[in-house]
C-alpha cells in the first residue's frame, strides 16, 4: 500500500516528517524479514498518526540498513533523500560487489535527490581515497547530518556502544547528546540538546550474534532534558502533531492560498527575477506563502476576537448599569447575563480553534523561512532553526524542526555558491539588499509609526473617558441626579479601562519599541552592506548577511514571546 498523501498541494507545499536511517551494513539472513517489517511498521504507524504530514527518509544508502529503509520507502511511496559521505565515485569503493554497486545506483536513481556533503575542514579528496581517520570523518559529518536533519532516527543496531568514528554507535550518539560543533552550529554547554528520539531496532550483527537488549525488539530513547522517557514522547508527539495541523491548515485552506499566492509570493522576492530562483528556492519560497497567508488570515481572526469579546463585556456593562440604575427588569439583566455568556463563548471558540496560537506560530514560521529564503539566495548554507528561540524548550520547536527541513539542500551542487543565471553573485547580494533588508529598513519605521499612531489615537480616548467620567460626577453634584448621567458616569471608566487592556493585550507600547530598534538596525544594515559591495568584500558580505539573519530571528522571538505571554481571554477586573 503507497502513502497517498506523500505529495504537496497544488498551491504550496506540506511540511514533511523527516526520519534519518542508520544501522550496520550485514545482518543473519533469517533477521532480515523481520527487521523489514518493523521498519515498515513504524513507516506506517507514522502515517497514521499524522496523515496529513509526508514522510521523508533521509538515508546515505550504505550496505545494509540504509538500503532497507530505501527499498521499503520506494515500496510505499515515500521520497528519499541520499546525502552521500563523499562523492559516488569514491563512496562505491567501500562496496563489497559489483551487484552492490548496482543496488546502490538503482536507489540513487529513485531518491528525489542527492548530493555529496563538502569535505570537512583539513580533509582532501587525496586524503579519503584509502581507508582511515580522513575517511571516517567523512562518515561520521554524514552521520551528524542524519542526526542534525532528521526529526526521528530509525537504527537498526545490536546497542552495543563501539568507539568507532562514523559507525551507527556515533550516530545515536549524535541524536541523542547533540552534534559537535565541528558538523554543526556553535553551542554552549548550557544550551538544550535538541535533536530528536531515535527508534532502536534491536538487531544482531552478522559476525557477532551479541546484542544489548532482546533482539528484534523496537526500543524508544529521548534526548536529555526531559524527566522521564514518557514526558520526553508526549513532547515531541505534540511537535509532530502541530507540524500536521499546520498541513491541514494549508489543505483545508487550499483554494485561498492559492488566491493569495501571488502577492505573498511578490511581497517576499519580485516576480521579475524569477528567473535567478532554482526549483528548490521556488520550494522554500512557496512554504513561506503558505505560512504568510495562513498567519494573516489568523490574525484576522484573533484580532476580530480580540474586538468582540471586549465589545461584548462592553454591552454587559451597558445593560448591567440600565439595570441598576434606570430599568429594572429581567429582560435588561437577561441581556447582561447574555452579554458575558457570548463574551465567553466567542472566547472559548477562539481558543478551541487556536486563533491566536497559529497567528503567531505562523507568523514566526513566515519570518524564519523569509530568512532562509534569502540565505539561501546569496549561497549561504545555514539553518535558521539552529538560531530561532534555540533556549526555549517548548512546542514552539515544530517551528526549528520546519526550518531545519528547509536547509536540506536541493542538489550535489547546493553546497557551493552556484548561478542558475548569468547573474553575479554581486548581482545577487544587491537583489537581496533591496528585497530583504532595504524592504524590512522601510517596513519598520512604518509600522512603527502605525502603531504610534494607534496607541495615541487609543490614549487618547481613554484620556477623553476618564475626563469625562468626571466631568460628569462634577456636573452630577451640582444638578438632581440624573439617572442618565448616572449610568454614563459607571460607564466611561469601563471603556477607559477595556480600551487599556486592549492596548495591553496588543502589546503596542512593546511593539513600537521593537520596531524602533529594527527599523534603525536594519537602516544600518543597508548602508553597511551597501558599503561592503561596493568595496567588492563578498566574504566580508556574506558574513554580515548572517548576522543580520540572526537579529531578525532574535526579533522576531522576542515579538513571539511578547505576545504569548498576553493570550486571548476575557477582560477581568
Amino acid at each position: 500500500m503507497k502513502f497517498p498523501y506523500n505529495k504537496a498541494s497544488s498551491s504550496s507545499q506540506t511540511l514533511p516528517l523527516v526520519i534519518g536511517f542508520t544501522g550496520h551494513r550485514a545482518f543473519p539472513g533469517e533477521d532480515v524479514s523481520a527487521i523489514e517489517r518493523m521498519v515498515r511498521d513504524i513507516y506506517q504507524t507514522l502515517h497514521i498518526k499524522y496523515p496529513s504530514t509526508p514522510i521523508v527518509l533521509l538515508t546515505s544508502l550504505a550496505e545494509g540498513a540504509d538500503r532497507f529503509g530505501a527499498h521499503i520507502a520506494i515500496e510505499l511511496g515515500i521520497e528519499f533523500i541520499v546525502p552521500l559521505p563523499m562523492k559516488p565515485e569514491a563512496y562505491e569503493t567501500d562496496f563489497e560487489s559489483e551487484v552492490s554497486r548496482q543496488e546502490f545506483q538503482y536507489l540513487l536513481s529513485k531518491s528525489s535527490r542527492w548530493f555529496a556533503l563538502p569535505l570537512v575542514e583539513g580533509v582532501t579528496e587525496e586524503s579519503i581515497a584509502e581507508p582511515g581517520y580522513d575517511r571516517n570523518l567523512q562518515y561520521a559529518q554524514v552521520g551528524a547530518y542524519l542526526a542534525r536533519y532528521s526529526q526521528i532516527l530509525i537504527a537498526v543496531w545490536d546497542g552495543i556502544p563501539v568507539e568507532l568514528l562514523g559507525g551507527t554507535s556515533t550516530v545515536v550518539n549524535y541524536k541523542l547528546q547533540g552534534i559537535p560543533e565541528i558538523f554543526g552550529p556553535p553551542q554552549s554547554p548550557l544550551d538544550p540538546v535538541e535533536t530528536g528520539p531515535v527508534y532502536h531496532i534491536v538487531a544482531r550483527r552478522k559476525d557477532n550474534p551479541n546484542v544489548n537488549g532482546e533482539p528484534l525488539t523496537l526500543k524508544k530513547y529521548f534526548p536529555r532534558g526531559h524527566q522521564s522517557a514518557a514526558l520526553a514522547e508526549e513532547f515531541f508527539e505534540k511537535i509532530y502533531e502541530r507540524i500536521n495541523a499546520f498541513n491541514q491548515d494549508i489543505i483545508h485552506y487550499e483554494k485561498y492560498l492559492l488566491s493569495k499566492k501571488k502577492q505573498s509570493a511578490e511581497y517576499l522576492f519580485p516576480s521579475e527575477h524569477e528567473h535567478s530562483l532554482s526549483d528548490a528556492l521556488k520550494t522554500a519560497r512557496d512554504y513561506y506563502t503558505s505560512a504568510d497567508i495562513l498567519a494573516s488570515y489568523f490574525q484576522r481572526f484573533t484580532n476580530r476576537s480580540f474586538i468582540g469579546i471586549f465589545g461584548c463585556v462592553f454591552i454587559a456593562a451597558f445593560f448591567f448599569d440600565i439595570y441598576a440604575h434606570a430599568f429594572e427588569n429581567t429582560l435588561v439583566l437577561g441581556g447582561y447575563l447574555g452579554s458575558l455568556l457570548l463574551a465567553f463563548l466567542w472566547y472559548r471558540a477562539a481558543k478551541k480553534k487556536q486563533y491566536q496560537t497559529k497567528y503567531l506560530d505562523y507568523r514566526a514560521l513566515a519570518e524564519g523561512l523569509r530568512v532562509q529564503f534569502f540565505w539561501e539566495y546569496a549561497g549561504i548554507h545555514e539553518s535558521a532553526g539552529d538560531y530561532y528561540l534555540r533556549k526555549q524548550k517548548s512546542e514552539l520547536d515544530w517551528i526549528r524542526y520546519a526550518l531545519r527541513t528547509m536547509a536540506i539542500p536541493s542538489d550535489d551542487e547546493s553546497f557551493s555558491p552556484r548561478e542558475h543565471t548569468n547573474e553575479s553573485r554581486y548581482d545577487r547580494f544587491e537583489l537581496l539588499l533591496n528585497s530583504w533588508i532595504g524592504d524590512q529598513a522601510k517596513y519598520y519605521p512604518r509600522a512603527m509609526k502605525r502603531d504610534h499612531n494607534k496607541l495615541f489615537k487609543l490614549e487618547m480616548l481613554i484620556n477623553f473617558f476618564f475626563a469625562m467620567g468626571i466631568g460628569l460626577v462634577v456636573v452630577q453634584l451640582t444638578i438632581e441626579p440624573q439617572d442618565v448621567l448616572t449610568m454614563v458616569i459607571g460607564l466611561a471608566p469601563v471603556v477607559a479601562a477595556l480600551l487599556g487592556g486592549y492596548i495591553e493585550r496588543n502589546a503596542l507600547v512593546g511593539h513600537i519599541k521593537q520596531y524602533e530598534r529594527m527599523g534603525e538596525l536594519f537602516a544600518h544594515a543597508k548602508d553597511w552592506l551597501q558599503k561592503l559591495l561596493t568595496e567588492g568584500k563578498r566574504h566580508e558580505a556574506s558574513e554580515f548577511i548572517i548576522e543580520i539573519g540572526k537579529e531578525a530571528l532574535s526579533e522576531n522571538g522576542d515579538w513571539m514571546l511578547l505576545h504569548r505571554e498576553r493570550p486571548l481571554a476575557v477582560p477581568k477586573g
